[in-house]
């Protein structure tokens, strides 16, 4: 009887965990601890005598001018919506982490919807990009080269979620955000971008559930997020988006 009682206990608190974790406050809750975990290991990493951590990290300020931060942010959600398109018409829409965050948002109060917009779109946003692109694609780039480091990093963010359906979206995300690093110097960029896209996606979450989207939806979905990708990858990769080292807007040499 003690072991039977003891069981039906166990099973209780299991499935009474599993509703937290997959309840706004749990998933918050679990954002948060993941997101702090990162940006400690990135801030003790830099910590070293005689190395400037804004810098070791790539937090210092670049000269991304205003044309450029808009392309990173608008540009990283298109490419966002294009793989979640994907994703969707590939029937995998209803899988996966970010579809059960999606789910705990879907009745979510205006307070939770608020706090999940802080706690997991801005606060995984800067502390990831402090990780991945910060500590870990700038150490491997200083060993392997560009690329490599691109690749590896990517790699990386992709593996580190957990998730077969969100892991290979965040592979490619994870190449622009860190092609976007390499172009424009520092991390700062990245973050606006990631932070944005993350809070989009709660909202967005609010509104609708995943993988309700019509099949033509879906395809016009995938259109419109590629074509404002490759625009806004486009004017990334000119001129346009830095600003120029005499600019009187930036006296410091120094934009975003």
């Amino acid at each position: 009887m003690l072991l039977g009682g003891a069981a039906v206990l166990s099973a209780a608190g299991a499935r009474d965990a599993q509703r937290f974790a997959l309840s706004p406050p749990g998933v918050m809750a679990l954002a948060l601890v993941s997101s702090g975990a990162m940006a400690l290991v990135a801030a003790l990493a830099s910590l070293r005598p005689g190395v400037d951590p804004v810098a070791s990290l790539r937090l210092a300020r670049t000269r991304t001018s205003a044309a450029g931060l808009l392309a990173a942010i608008i540009g990283m959600a298109g490419l966002s919506v294009a793989c979640g398109s994907i994703v969707d018409l590939a029937g995998g829409g209803d899988l996966g982490t970010m579809a059960d965050i999606a789910h705990a948002f879907e009745r979510a109060t205006p307070a939770q919807t608020a706090l999940g917009v802080l706690a997991i779109g801005v606060v995984p946003g800067l502390a990831e990009e402090a990780f991945f692109r910060g500590f870990i694609q700038t150490r491997l780039a200083s060993r392997w080269g560009r690329w490599p480091a691109i690749l590896a990093t990517a790699a990386a963010f992709g593996v580190m979620h957990f998730d077969r359906v969100q892991g290979p979206v965040a592979f490619v995300i994870g190449l622009f955000l860190g092609w976007m690093v390499e172009r424009l110097g520092g991390i700062r960029p990245s973050m606006a971008a990631h932070a944005f896209n993350n809070a989009l996606f709660i909202l967005i979450a609010r509104a609708a559930s995943p993988g309700h989207a019509t099949r033509s939806q879906g395809v016009v979905a995938v259109a419109a997020g590629g074509v404002v990708w490759i625009a806004s990858a486009a004017l990334l990769a000119s001129r346009i988006a830095v600003r120029p080292v005499s600019d009187p807007a930036d006296p410091g040499g120094a934009g975003g």
